[in-house]
């Protein structure tokens, strides 16, 4: 009786231990910060016709942090003498804590909603409930908004002023947005390391990057910066080449003639 042959396994269990290739969880736009340009920033802003919705988008963008972390921020968070927002350890996504800056007039806006509410004094800045979240749904101040929510409101007024733009489909074929809340973000880093020139160290603090490696992705020239500089260069050489900027095309006699002659020699070697 011959003796029966079995297989060797170890192939088969490589095969079940090897793990998967990595999956992208999203698409990415190229190698493209996807971020506002100042001017579509105020324009983004003047589109908003809801007073706190406003101010939530206003606070994102100059404090550069991310939507997660911005519906953690509660009243305590808050140092209206420093113009500074806390983000303790657990509420972002390093797990890093950071002390971010706001802009005082920012400050002054939230003190008066505060005050409003009766979350804080009217007279003098004393916070009466701390716990309160900094900004939630109706008069539900110990529950926040979810990122969600905020994502829902952004792409109303990103619509509204004409900004959204449609890049392509993701794998399921749903559309992929050019714009997003955290394009807030983005712009927040492009805007005070590539046009203000705020040091990459001070913006690294303010958004918490783990690594100044990450920031300086930023240095990268923005599209509109670049146009900026070839504009620039074009204007201090004119005169070397006209060109009518209108129509994007050579101008005048010499040009004119050219064009017929390479058509005509065009038009001869396809005879």
């Amino acid at each position: 009786m011959q003796s029966e042959q079995h297989a060797d396994p170890t192939p088969a269990m490589e095969s079940l231990n090897k793990k998967p290739p990595h999956s992208k969880k999203y698409e990415r736009f190229g190698e493209v910060i996807r971020h506002f340009t100042l001017d579509e920033t105020q324009q983004l802003f003047d589109s908003i016709d809801n007073y706190t919705h406003k101010l939530i988008f206003e606070v994102i963008y100059e404090l550069g942090c991310r939507v997660g972390e911005f519906v953690r921020i509660q009243v305590k968070h808050v140092n209206f003498n420093r113009s500074t927002v806390f983000f303790p350890a657990e509420n972002t996504k390093t797990k890093h804590a950071r002390i971010s800056y706001l802009p005082k007039g920012l400050i002054n806006e939230i003190k008066s909603i505060l005050k409003q509410k009766g979350l804080m004094n009217k007279r003098g800045d004393r916070v009466r409930m701390p716990e309160a979240y900094l900004f939630h749904p109706g008069k539900r101040r110990n529950k926040p908004y979810t990122p969600n929510r905020i994502r829902q409101i952004f792409q109303t007024y990103v619509n509204k002023a004409g900004l959204q733009q449609i890049y392509g489909k993701d794998s399921l074929g749903r559309n992929l947005k050019m714009f997003t809340v955290h394009s807030l973000r983005h712009s927040h880093i492009m805007h005070y390391v590539v046009d203000r020139k705020v040091p990459l160290p001070i913006v690294q603090k303010q958004a918490g990057h783990r690594s100044l490696k990450t920031t300086s992705v930023y240095l990268q020239p923005s599209t509109e910066k670049m146009a900026e500089v070839y504009s620039e260069a074009r204007a201090s050489c004119r005169g070397s080449l006209d060109v009518d900027e209108s129509r994007n095309e050579p101008r005048g006699p010499k040009n004119e003639a050219r064009a017929s002659s390479a058509t005509k020699s065009f038009q001869d070697m396809t005879i």
